[in-house]
């Protein structure tokens, strides 16, 4: 099996910054060496911002958050693309480069739904609660033997609603309890979308809660590197070929996550997302960059009761580029059912990705003669403490951008 070893050599500009990395993780790690400590003096998130002092303001948010010294510290391998960064990108890349992530962006989270699946759900929407489950089944109509793409969607739809209606037969008002640990979040609210998502599409296996990531033994594998494992709370791994293609890290409980979490969460999810680049080219280390350019792994990150989907892949040799894509929000209420809108938009973008990066798989698999390029001579696992070490300190959460 081939290693990949880290290049002995850098460029002056990578040299420079591996070498002020050091020396300010060194005097960070000196001077805020009690994590106790620095967990009380960052403030905690909550939804009444009127509790909050206007200094913490810029503090709350439901997305992920890259704030503008992670930006810095990332930049040399990794380009932090999310809508709240797209600022520091403006001063750090290309015009040009800019101006296509810029686009991206603004394409991304666009709704993909058909129209004619867009205007069922609103009906459904509309009815009264009493009736509500007789107009799903309406609504969701699945003929026995279609194993379409759209039959098998609209199944994942009937019977997501199900699930979600169902809660509130025996309660008044007909609202949850927004009170619930992280994991009770993840077993009342997340699991029955992700198993109606997967009964539906079977060619993808989900582990639940705490899973061992494979794809960090693979990446310390490959660059004969020591990362210590992580465990992600849903993990989602493609059957043809045993790869990890998205994780998701839920930051917390609804409406109670902290910081120091959700900070860290991003940091890992991150790191992780790395790893299972690296993974999904371990057994292809030879194929073209033009083609590895457009494989994708994928991050869920959880906050509040928010979704956040970013992608991460190659952009340029030793260069890797996080990406947004798609966001929603979780009902806690009968009231807010609408939101099922952009829930079902979100995983028909993850399904549709899903089904592209299968495409792609197979190309690189194939083997063409004419490279020049080959991803070997792109891949990099970062040699920085700030990649792999998920500590936070109050500089990581210097200015937090809404």
């Amino acid at each position: 099996e081939r290693v990949l070893r880290k290049r002995e050599t850098e460029t002056d500009s990578d040299s420079d910054y591996v070498e002020k990395s050091k020396k300010r993780k060194k005097g960070r790690r000196n001077e805020y060496h009690d994590s106790g400590l620095r967990e009380q003096q960052i403030p905690t998130i909550s939804n009444n911002y009127s509790e909050v002092e206007p200094a913490q303001q810029t503090a709350l948010t439901n997305k992920p958050i890259v704030t503008k010294m992670m930006y810095d510290e990332y930049f040399p391998y990794l380009i932090c693309a999310f809508n709240s960064t797209i600022n520091y990108i403006k001063e750090t890349i290309k015009k040009e480069t800019y101006v296509e992530i810029k686009k991206m962006l603004q394409m991304n989270d666009r709704l993909i739904l058909q129209e004619s699946v867009v205007k069922k759900l609103e009906t459904i929407f509309e009815t009264d609660y009493s009736e509500i489950e007789s107009k799903i089944i309406e609504e969701t109509v699945v003929e026995a033997n279609d194993q379409s793409e759209s039959s098998r969607f609209t199944f994942f739809i009937r019977y997501t609603l199900l699930d979600f209606v169902t809660n509130f037969k025996y309660i008044t008002p007909r609202v949850l309890d927004c009170d619930m640990s992280e994991r009770t979040f993840i077993v009342e609210c997340l699991a029955p979308i992700f198993r109606s998502f997967r009964n539906a599409f079977p060619d993808n296996k989900i582990w639940w809660i705490e899973k061992d990531a494979t794809s960090i033994k693979v990446a310390n594998k490959m660059f004969e590197d020591d990362i210590g494992s992580r465990k992600v709370d849903i993990l989602i791994q493609r059957l043809t070929d045993n790869k990890e293609i998205l994780n998701t890290e839920v930051s917390g409980p609804p409406f109670k996550s902290a910081l120091p979490h959700t900070v860290g969460d991003t940091k890992k999810l991150l790191m992780m997302s790395v790893c299972s680049l690296c993974q999904l080219f371990s057994d292809n280390l030879d194929c073209g960059t033009e083609d590895a350019k457009r494989i994708r792994t994928y991050s869920i990150q959880v906050i509040g009761n928010r979704l956040t989907l970013f992608a991460v892949s190659l952009t340029d040799r030793k260069k890797y580029l996080a990406l947004e894509m798609a966001t929603c929000l979780i009902p806690f209420s009968f009231d807010t059912i609408s939101h099922f809108t952009k829930i079902f938009n979100f995983f028909r973008i993850i399904r549709t990705e899903f089904k592209e990066q299968n495409q792609l798989r197979k190309k690189i698999s194939n083997l063409a003669d004419n490279i020049n390029t080959r991803v070997r001579d792109w891949l990099y696992f970062p040699d920085d403490s700030f990649f792999y070490n998920l500590k936070i300190i109050p500089e990581d959460i210097d200015k937090v951008v809404i």
